[in-house]
């Protein structure tokens, strides 16, 4: 077994596991703590009362943001040797995936702004503050339950893929996850399309399998890492190649 690779191996599969929570629990957290001034119906007057509390959760989405980007980073020199192509299309769709994760907690920093401008003005009534308001938070959602959930599901759907085929994690991990983001893009589509509340009770219930599997996922790679036999036998094909 090459040394080298083996410890390069640990080190990603451990970066990994450790991006994978700093992806899901913090903004979990700040949208259980912070999240209800944003869906309550007077959000613009709630908002502005909790600024400080929305500056956070929106700093915790950039914060999600970049490190959904770092997985397929990191995930990149493990899947290379297997497939470089589909290596390339992990990082290419978490970073896409991050991305956009950033400019939707942008969009609430916006929404915060209009919220203080419309209690400085008063709160007025029937104003353009309502229809601008609903506007941008309109697009939130839809960015939040749609645009960057198809890259999300690209990129984990190549990952898993690659992983049940070379046997990188043990295949229950694998098929898990496949399946959670079926359910995953089931509440997605249906946010998007008025059938259940955006964020709503349903729809976290059918987001629990795949953010459960995520984070099984990132502990048996902080503790397990990837599967040294496989990292093993395609070191000895690169070298012999």
């Amino acid at each position: 077994m090459n040394a080298y690779s083996m410890s390069n191996s640990r080190k990603s599969a451990r970066i990994t596991g450790i991006l994978f929570i700093l992806g899901t629990v913090p903004v979990l957290a700040a949208m259980a703590l912070w999240g209800q001034s944003v869906s309550s119906p007077d959000y613009l007057s709630l908002m502005a009362a909790h600024s400080n509390e929305v500056l956070l959760l929106a700093l915790s989405g950039m914060f999600m943001g970049l490190a959904c980007a770092g997985i397929g980073i990191s995930m990149y020199s493990v899947l290379k040797p297997h497939d470089e192509t589909l290596a390339l299309g992990v990082v290419g769709f978490r970073v896409m995936e991050g991305t956009l994760q950033v400019a939707s907690a942008v969009s609430l920093a916006v929404l915060l702004a209009l919220s203080q401008e419309f209690v400085k003005a008063g709160s007025p009534a029937d104003s353009f503050f309502q229809p601008a308001a609903a506007a941008i938070k309109s697009v939130r959602e839809w960015m939040s339950n749609g645009f960057y959930l198809f890259p999300w599901c690209m990129g984990a759907a190549i990952y898993y893929t690659v992983f049940y085929r070379t046997r990188l994690l043990p295949r229950w991990l694998s098929v898990w996850g496949l399946l959670a983001l079926l359910l995953m893009l089931v509440g997605a589509f249906s946010g998007m399309f008025g059938l259940i509340g955006a964020f709503s009770q349903p729809q976290m219930l059918l987001m629990f399998p795949i953010m459960l599997q995520e984070m099984v996922m990132a502990v048996w790679l902080i503790v397990k890492g990837f599967n040294p036999s496989v990292i093993a036998s395609q070191s000895a094909k690169t070298e012999t190649n």
